[in-house]
C-alpha cells in the first residue's frame, strides 16, 4: 500500500508539471525572430548593394539583425532542452499512470 501512496504522490506532483509547455513558446519565439532576421537581412543586403554610400541607418539595422539571429538560436537551443525535459517528464507520468492502473 505504501508503494501505491508514493506513486499517487508522484502523480500529483508530475501532473501539473507535465501540463506546462514552455518549449512551444520558445520555438515560436525562435521562428518569429528567424523570420524577422530574414526580412531585415534582405533590407540590409538591398541597402548595401544599391547605395553608393552606406546609409547611417544600415548599422543599427545590421546590429538588430545580428541580435535577432543570436536570440533566435538561443531560444531554439533552450526550447530543445525544455522539450527533452518535458518528454522525460511525460514518459515518467505515463509510467506512473500505468503502474496505478489508470491508463491501460
Amino acid at each position: 500500500m505504501g508503494d501505491r501512496t508514493a506513486l499517487e504522490e508522484e502523480l500529483a506532483a508530475l501532473a501539473p508539471a507535465a501540463r506546462e509547455r514552455r518549449s512551444v513558446d520558445l520555438f515560436l519565439r525562435a521562428a518569429i525572430e528567424a523570420f524577422l532576421w530574414v526580412v531585415i537581412s534582405g533590407v540590409c543586403v538591398k541597402l548595401f548593394h544599391d547605395s553608393e554610400r552606406i546609409p547611417l541607418f544600415f548599422w543599427p539595422l545590421a546590429l538588430l539583425d545580428s541580435l535577432l539571429l543570436f536570440d533566435a538560436i538561443q531560444s531554439y537551443r533552450v526550447g530543445r532542452a525544455n522539450l527533452a525535459r518535458e518528454l522525460r517528464r511525460e514518459a515518467r507520468l505515463r509510467e506512473v499512470r500505468a503502474a496505478l492502473g489508470i491508463d491501460p
